[in-house]
């Protein structure tokens, strides 16, 4: 049986109040949000560090040509 399903089942048997399982509902969506924002700007920061990179490898490579020539 699927994990989450199996969650999903106790938590609708374990809650009766609709009212708090719609806070449940909302706190994961909430968590779920805050993973991807994370995610998000870590993929930012490496990008732009990936960018820095690469500008540095064009300027070695330009001093380096401009050595040989």
């Amino acid at each position: 049986m699927n994990p989450l399903l199996t969650v999903g089942i106790l938590l609708q048997t374990a809650v009766t109040d609709a009212d708090k399982f719609n806070q449940y509902l909302i706190l994961g969506y909430a968590v779920m949000g805050g993973i991807a924002l994370v995610y998000i700007i870590s993929l930012a920061f490496r990008q732009r560090n990936i960018h820095q990179d690469i500008q540095l490898l064009q300027n070695l490579l330009q001093e380096d040509e401009e050595n040989e020539g």
